[in-house]
């Protein structure tokens, strides 16, 4: 009750109680009733006035928070209305402060100064969506606050462990809200001890230790919501106590265990999410006894079994079925079809099989339909046409085949329709395009035919149909769609031009035309599009010269124009292109030289090769510092190799190949540390001191025939790096290095006779490769045929790496590492390489952790055998082109970044002693055939004495070393830097280096750019924008990364920390749109 109607209550009752008539001795009477309360009320009011007052006056100046307290003063204010006429503060008819609700106004400061015991009748305190900092509880509290009822400070950055002695403070406490918090440390067991708790809200923090069971005895107890906390454990059968339970929420709380069946005595139950967690088993046959569920969410666990039909026929009042990202098998059973009320069935991602049934259809009250990434096949039922309601319909990657019916043309609301990697034909229906509502349609990865439909809703936002059979023109109808922002149509069989009506497509963003049979002029195509930063018109047949005013295109990052017929020149315009940073325009007939300028560009990619361009490689492309490809090749290019692009630190593959180019080779080019693929082959005017290269110091041999010389002097020096080995076998084995030290210790006696036959041999591969080992090293010999060439898949500075393929499907790589080869110096450094290689993979277990299967040294020679990791490193799936990129969706990224973080946190806090990688980049990750992620390449690893640092040789790769190694400070949060780094390499598509210079720089104006920088313009922008819970756990992996790359060691978290909140938040959905996000605003979101 506000102060203005308690005392307009009171006034009444004095004129009812009051009349003129009332004798005086009644009068009397109720004055000294009156008397003490007025009195007591003012010395109250003074008194909570003041605590407030002095509260306000603890927090951190701001503007948004000053204009909200701005009522908070004792000098504006009357003893009679202080602090009741204050804004958020209510009181009752006595003016005693009841509540303090003064939510998202801006505050920041902690609640120390909040002398609570100088409000003894506040019952409701409202504190949420503020930055609060510091500890739950002033300590200022030294007696129970009886009256309180309700404490919400939910969304703040309090921290530190929620107090044993809550109970003893507030024991009438009723509801309970600290969500969103960095609260750590366990739910406290005295909890119990609030036996009038009705709802205990404690999601969104950084709790552990498991759910206490003594939860269960809170028996008035309404709401349990404690998800995103990293709690582990398992759900406790005792919850099934809690009678009066209406929502629990443990959903992404690491939990592990069967679902409890006791749950089923909760029959006041309507909200029960279990989602994100590592649950097993089956469904449990007796939740079907609950006859109120509304919403039941099991999505993202390891469940398994049938999909139980009881629950629809049980639950009528069910909106809301999630099971996706499970194991079901089975079909969906027809009990579904009772549940009339459903608004939202997800089962996606598991592996349901069987047709779509027909009765779908009469779930006429669904909003979102989800049946993506399982195994449904046949046709797809023209019942789902019914589904006027529907808005969201989702059934990508499973088997489906035949046509789409006429009747999806009857969904009206629809807006989303993902149909995607099926086997889907035919025509599409026109009727379908049409749909008023319709904000997208994705259809890749089909067998669609025919011409694309003419007509398109108003509305349409994007339309993305890639990989299809569609032939015809582009349909001018699109035009139609003033808000189209994603074409997608490559890869299909349309020709003729671009019609002229798509330059006015000014939402644009993303063009992909890619391997069709387009033609016309390139320079017509494109209008004013502010927005547009990717274009593919690859592999058509375009003509032309390149227009000028496409330097207009600021926002522009992707421009691919290989493979057509384009002419003319290069314009040197291009450089005011200032997000350029992936320029193709390989295989066209361009001439001239290459501009100068566009070295001024932030280039990751350039690829010009296979034109008729002239002149010398200009100096000025080492600018484009994070330069990470270059390929000139096929050209008449001339004059000599320049000596800047040795400034390129972070290239990994150079083709100089089939050009005029002479002289002397820059000798750094040999020792680029990143360089993984080089070739400059077709030169023959070259000469260096590059391995497999002529030097430029050798005379012609006399006599030789012009055959031979021709023969010597046509170098073809290519540094490959294709799989797993040729990154992780930079190391040698242990054994070689004793057997080293044995042969100086003999006087350096040969040991040569040692070879690869013989009971020598067999001695020291029983005893090196291991006995019980599955396969022996004479197994690899014969797979490899003696190391023959042809299995050689990659080639570094000390050896070579080849592939085994051994019987019972074993695939290896296999390193063998030349003594003869390194060199005295090289080689004792290899030695201590193996000895750290071997001593740290002989030591690990982990499935992010690459396999180390055997070593054996012989013949000179050392070797090392890992798993073939197929997709190679991470490096080469980011920036080596093809679709393996596009393969790495958003999805696999954030699991690729959640992997790499559980590796390292293995090695630093499941070690003994903990051991620190020291080289962590994206070309020492590997990816397997899901994009799961291997660390690998353990050369420089370092086990660290508990709670010590190291003091040693500089280690790493420049660009991922953290600040602290220029003092040769060793702790595992030169990792954490190191992961930071590539997690933001992962999520940007390009090394980060730019930004997080930006961020550390002491500018502020350089600051204020980076942190100003929309999110979705930070992502690669080679894939779609991110939506839904993907969108939140990229997001959340942005915050966690750059809470890694912080200069300062101790401010970062630990990778425990790391791993723990990137699993928590898997299922993180965002509050607010993604594409409103800047950088700033995920700056401190996350502590470790």
């Amino acid at each position: 009750m506000t102060r203005h109607g308690a005392g307009t209550s009171v006034r009444r009752r004095r004129t009812a109680a009051c009349p003129a008539t009332v004798p005086w001795r009644r009068a009397l009477l109720l004055l000294l009733l009156v008397s003490p309360f007025s009195l007591r009320g003012a010395d109250s009011a003074q008194g909570e006035a003041a605590a407030l007052a002095r509260w306000k006056d603890s927090l951190a100046p701001a503007a948004a928070a000053a204009a909200a307290l701005a009522s908070w003063s004792l000098n504006g204010s009357t003893v009679a209305t202080a602090p009741c006429s204050w804004r958020g503060v209510s009181c009752d008819f006595l003016g005693r402060v009841v509540g303090v609700d003064v939510a998202g106004a801006g505050l920041a400061g902690t609640l120390g100064a909040l002398d609570l015991a100088s409000l003894p009748s506040l019952a409701n305190l409202n504190l949420s969506f503020n930055a609060l900092t510091g500890p739950f509880l002033p300590s200022n509290v030294s007696a129970p606050l009886l009256s309180f009822r309700s404490v919400d400070l939910s969304n703040n950055n309090l921290s530190g462990p929620i107090p044993a002695t809550l109970p003893a403070c507030m024991p009438n406490l009723e509801h309970l809200n600290l969500s969103s918090n960095q609260f750590a440390g366990e739910i406290p067991a005295t909890l119990v001890k609030l036996t009038k708790l009705k709802s205990l809200v404690l999601g969104s923090n950084s709790l552990a230790g498991g759910i206490p069971a003594v939860l269960g005895n809170v028996t008035g107890l309404r709401e349990l919501e404690l998800s995103s906390n990293p709690l582990g454990g398992t759900i406790p059968p005792a919850l099934g106590k809690l009678l009066s339970l209406e929502h629990l929420n443990v959903s992404l709380t690491q939990v592990e265990s069967k679902i409890p069946s006791e749950l089923s005595l909760c029959t006041n139950l309507t909200i029960i999410g279990l989602a994100g967690n590592k649950l097993s088993g089956g469904l449990p046959p007796s939740l079907a006894k609950l006859t109120r569920v509304r919403e039941f969410n099991v999505s993202k666990n390891m469940l398994s079994g049938e999909i139980l039909p009881d629950y629809f026929t049980s639950w009528t009042n069910l909106r809301v079925f999630q099971a996706d990202g499970n194991r079901f098998t089975g079909r969906i059973p027809a009990e579904v079809a009772t549940a009339s009320k459903l608004e939202f069935l997800s089962l996606a991602t598991n592996n349901l099989s069987g047709a779509i049934p027909p009765f779908i259809g009469m779930l006429t009250s669904l909003k979102v339909l989800d049946l993506s990434e399982n195994g449904f096949s046949g046709t797809l039922p023209r019942t789902i046409g019914n589904l006027t309601s529907l808005d969201t319909l989702r059934l990508y990657d499973n088997k489906l085949t035949g046509l789409v019916p006429d009747e999806f043309g009857n969904m009206t609301a629809l807006q989303r329709l993902s149909m995607n990697t099926n086997m889907l034909e035919g025509e599409l229906p026109p009727g379908l395009t049409r749909l008023p509502n319709l904000l997208g349609i994705v259809a890749f990865d089909n067998q669609f035919s025919g011409t694309i439909p003419p007509d398109f809703g108003r509305n349409l936002s994007i339309l993305s149909m890639s990989n299809n059979k569609f032939s015809g023109g582009l349909p001018p109808g699109l035009c139609s769609t003033p808000r189209l922002r994603f074409l997608s149509l490559d890869d299909n069989d349309i020709s003729g031009a671009v019609p002229a009506c798509y330059r006015n497509f000014t939402k644009l963003v993303r063009f992909r035309m890619a391997r069709n049979r387009l033609s016309g002029d390139v320079s017509e195509i494109f209008g004013s599009h502010p927005d547009l930063y990717y274009i593919d018109l690859s592999g058509n047949s375009f003509i032309g010269e390149l227009p000028e005013h496409w330097s207009q295109f600021k926002s522009v990052s992707y421009l691919h124009l290989d493979g057509n017929k384009i002419t003319g020149t290069i314009p040197a315009s291009y450089s005011a292109m200032t997000a350029l940073e992936d320029l193709s325009l390989a295989s066209n007939r361009l001439t001239g030289t290459i501009p100068p300028e566009l070295g001024e560009l932030p280039l990751l990619k350039l690829d010009l090769s296979h034109n008729m361009l002239s002149g010398q490689i200009p100096p000025t492309l080492a600018n484009a510092t994070g330069m990470l490809r270059l390929d000139l090749s096929g050209n008449r290019l001339d004059g000599g190799v320049p000596v800047e692009l040795t400034r390129l630190a972070h290239m990994w593959h150079l083709n100089l190949s089939r050009n005029n180019l002479t002289g002397s080779v820059p000798a750094l080019l040999g020792k680029m540390a990143s360089l993984q693929e080089l070739d400059l082959s077709g030169n023959p005017g070259l000469c260096g001191d590059i391995a497999g290269m002529d030097s430029c110091r050798l005379e012609p041999i006399r006599g030789a025939s012009k055959r031979h010389i021709a023969r010597r002097r046509i170098i073809v020096v290519t540094v490959t790096v294709v799989s797993a080995a040729a990154l992780l076998l930079a190391s040698v084995v242990a054994v070689a290095c004793a057997l080293a030290r044995g042969r100086r210790r003999t006087g350096g006696k040969d040991s040569a006779d040692t070879t690869a036959s013989g009971s020598a041999t067999a001695a020291l591969t029983a005893s090196i490769w291991g006995k019980d080992a599955e396969y022996s090293f004479g197994d690899i010999l014969a797979a490899t045929e003696h190391f023959n060439e042809s299995y050689c898949i990659g080639r570094g500075s000390f050896g070579s790496v080849y592939r085994a393929d051994l019987p019972g499907g074993h695939r290896l790589a296999v390193k063998r590492l030349d003594a003869s080869e390194a060199g005295d110096a090289c080689w004792g450094v290899s030695e201590k390489s193996f000895e750290n290689e071997v001593r740290a993979l002989t030591r690990v277990r982990h499935r992010n952790i690459v396999r180390l299967h055997g070593f054996c040294a012989m013949g000179g020679h050392m070797y090392l055998a890992y798993e073939l990791v197929e997709r190679g490193s991470l490096g080469k799936v980011l920036y080596g082109g093809g679709r393996s990129c596009e393969r790495f969706d958003w999805a696999a990224r954030a699991r690729a970044v959640g992997g790499l973080a559980h590796a390292l946190a293995y090695l630093h806090h499941d070690c003994s002693p903990p051991m620190v990688h020291r080289d962590v980049t994206v070309n020492n990750v590997l990816l397997g055939p899901d994009f799961e992620p291997r660390v690998s390449d353990f050369g420089t690893a370092r086990f660290l004495a508990p709670g010590r640092s190291d003091c040693t040789s500089v280690a790493g790769s420049y660009g991922y070393m953290a600040p602290e190694l220029a003092y040769l400070r060793v702790t595992t949060k030169c990792d954490v830097y190191s992961f930071g780094v590539v997690a933001l390499e992962i999520l940007m598509g390009k090394y980060p280096g730019g930004l997080i210079s930006s961020l550390h720089s002491r500018l502020p104006e350089e600051q204020q750019h980076s942190r100003s920088l929309l999110l979705a313009d930070a992502i690669d922008r080679r894939l779609d924008p991110p939506a839904g819970q993907v969108a939140g756990q990229l997001a959340f992996a942005f915050v966690v990364a750059l809470s890694c790359v912080r200069e300062d060691p101790e401010s970062r978290p630990t990778m425990r920390n790391v791993a723990q909140v990137l699993s928590a938040r898997r299922l993180s959905v965002l509050d607010w749109p993604f594409a409103a996000i800047r950088i700033g605003d995920l700056i401190g979101s996350h502590h470790g």
